[in-house]
């Protein structure tokens, strides 16, 4: 396969489509209005989405010309549409589910790609997680499908992320979730300095009573 860049739309689409097929394939194969409902979900999405149906039918026109979906004219007068990823692509079935999981979720720890793929029939432990991964990383280019980000200051751990979208992209994944962790830490540490200085105002004060006590 010659290089193969995807928009965020296009990534999003394609991973929905694996994920039903595999945890709801009673809903399998998907019109347009039911992708874009699943790539705009609040849930096990990151980022949020607000694609329209003309965002989604484009998504999957070039999805169709990269032979990564197809449109299945058996399903009824409605369109609906299969992904073909793993052929394509040439996955075994537990990288697939490591692959779709970061496109879905963003950039994550070996540990939170082990947890959120095992719905989508991932890796069961850290031996095939890591199979996983490096059948995901051993690829030649042009076509080169997961990144290990360097750990950033503060972070337990590095994460992953999916290179169908681009080095950059991942990147500014990355950041973003770094932003989102440090902007929820901020109120905790915000509330707990507020409690540390509502404490010692009040042992100022308890202090001034004994104080007073003592001296009357």
């Amino acid at each position: 396969m010659t290089e193969l860049l995807l928009t965020l739309a296009e990534a999003r689409v394609l991973a929905c489509l694996v994920e039903k097929s595999i945890a709801t394939p009673q809903y399998y194969p998907m019109t347009v209005n039911a992708i874009m409902l699943a790539a705009n979900q609040k849930n096990s999405r990151n980022p949020i989405t607000h694609f329209n149906e003309g965002e989604v039918g484009a998504a999957l026109t070039r999805l169709e010309q990269e032979h990564l979906v197809a449109r299945d004219d058996h399903a009824g007068r409605v369109p609906k549409w299969r992904q073909r990823m793993q052929n394509q692509l040439l996955l075994k079935p537990a990288s697939v589910a490591v692959l779709a999981t970061l496109m879905l979720r963003g950039p994550q720890t070996a540990a939170e790609l082990r947890t959120h793929a095992q719905g989508l029939g991932g890796p069961g432990d850290a031996e095939e997680l890591a199979a996983a991964i490096a059948d995901l990383e051993d690829r030649a280019q042009p076509l080169l499908l997961l990144l290990l980000l360097p750990r950033a200051p503060g972070q337990s751990a590095a994460r992953y992320a999916q290179l169908l979208c681009g080095a950059a992209q991942a990147q500014s994944a990355a950041a973003r979730i770094e932003a989102s962790a440090s902007s929820s830490e901020t109120p905790a540490r915000s509330s707990i300095a507020e409690l540390e200085a509502r404490v010692q105002a009040l042992e100022a004060r308890l202090a001034e009573i004994e104080q007073r006590l003592t001296q009357s």
